[in-house]
């Protein structure tokens, strides 16, 4: 259920990241009385600015990270272990900030057993602050993780503090055994 809801909001960080289509200019409509005089003629709009080609290249990115990520979720085992090491050696050639997403994006897979939420928030913490869409990505996946993290902090402290209780509960248990003299009729 969380991986879906994850599969969603990064689809949707991608989807708005794309830049809707330019507006087509309306249909002119032709006078149906002649006119006395022609109109001046009027400077054409100028055209919308096109999206820089590191934009889209980015976008496209993110769309195949995305793509990536949910490939690689619905892998076995040791197919996620062999794009493990595939995506760790990548990242070493070129420690892009796409490759440095990859890999931490296999680092959090939930439920798998490479998943290792602090070395992913490792990875994307130096990129997970700025613009561009590769670094929104970095930062939404490394917010994901930091909760996860705190999460599971918080998990292993109650459960510390549920194992003290049950000692100090065995330990008075014990206590009250060796205190209490047996009674005779």
């Amino acid at each position: 259920m969380r991986r879906a809801a994850a599969l969603v909001a990064l689809a949707l960080a991608a989807c708005a990241l794309v830049e809707p289509p330019a507006p087509t200019p309306a249909p002119v409509e032709e006078p149906t009385a002649p006119a006395p005089k022609p109109p001046a003629p009027t400077p054409p709009a100028p055209a919308p600015a096109p999206a820089p080609a590191a934009d889209a290249d980015e976008s496209r990115q993110v769309a195949d990270l995305l793509g990536y990520y949910q490939r690689v979720a619905g892998l076995g085992l040791e197919d996620q272990k062999r794009e493990l090491a595939t995506a760790t050696q990548a990242f070493n050639r070129e420690r892009s900030n796409a490759s440095r997403v990859r890999l931490a994006l296999m680092y959090s897979i939930p439920g798998t057993a490479m998943q290792d939420d602090a070395r992913a928030a490792q990875l994307l913490e130096p990129i997970a602050a700025g613009s561009g869409a590769v670094r929104q990505l970095a930062g939404l996946v490394h917010v994901q993780v930091t909760d996860r993290l705190k999460t599971q902090k918080r998990a292993d402290q109650l459960k510390d503090q549920v194992e003290q209780l049950r000692a100090l509960e065995k330990d008075l248990i014990e206590r009250g055994g060796q205190t209490a003299a047996p009674r005779k009729p």
